[in-house]
């Protein structure tokens, strides 16, 4: 064998050893306390063992990262408050994200937090303008706190960006169900 492959099988040896002992030490692990905070840090330090397991498989960690956000958005419950904490703090990592930004705002629209969801469809608005469907939610939001003009401009923009589409279907519906309570 040639240096280069003796120092590539040492390398794999190393790395598969590190392995296993990670492996045994979290079977070996004491229990958690029952601290205030033990459960966030049996949270994180799940989160960086799956880290750690991605880079050793080889797997891209941005990707694992947004698996994370899928799995944490999938397990939403509306009007339970959960999961906002969570959302807030992504953000706080990567403020313009349009997708963590357009959750948020459901999980506040959803939650009875209209303002704020009202403060987050317009920053993800202010990225992505022409996105008809935080459009129409905003609109929604409006006209939850009776805001009706505010609610109508943003069904036109919708109507403006998707003339065809379902969506602008139910916005014309909703600026007509405003125009017969008049």
């Amino acid at each position: 064998m040639d240096m280069v492959t003796i120092l590539i099988v040492v390398g794999v040896v190393v790395l598969v050893a590190i392995v296993v002992v990670l492996m045994m030490s979290k079977d070996k692990a004491p229990a958690p306390d029952n601290s205030a905070d033990s459960g966030e840090g049996k949270k994180d330090a799940q989160s960086s063992e799956k880290r750690f397991k991605a880079v050793l498989s080889g797997n891209d960690l941005q990707s694992q990262m947004k698996q994370e956000e899928q799995e944490l958005l999938t397990k939403y419950t509306a009007g339970t408050g959960e999961g906002i904490n969570e959302v807030e703090k992504l953000l706080a990592s990567d403020p313009n994200n349009v997708d963590l930004l357009d959750w948020l705002a459901f999980m506040y629209y959803s939650n009875n937090e209209t303002d704020k969801a009202i403060d987050t469809y317009k920053r993800a608005l202010a990225i992505k303008p022409n996105n008809e469907n935080q459009h129409y939610y905003l609109a929604n939001s409006y006209f939850k706190k009776s805001q009706h003009q505010e609610a109508i401009k943003e069904w036109n923009e919708v109507i403006r960006l998707k003339p065809n589409s379902k969506i602008a279907k139910n916005a014309q519906e909703r600026i007509d169900f405003i125009a017969k309570q008049k």
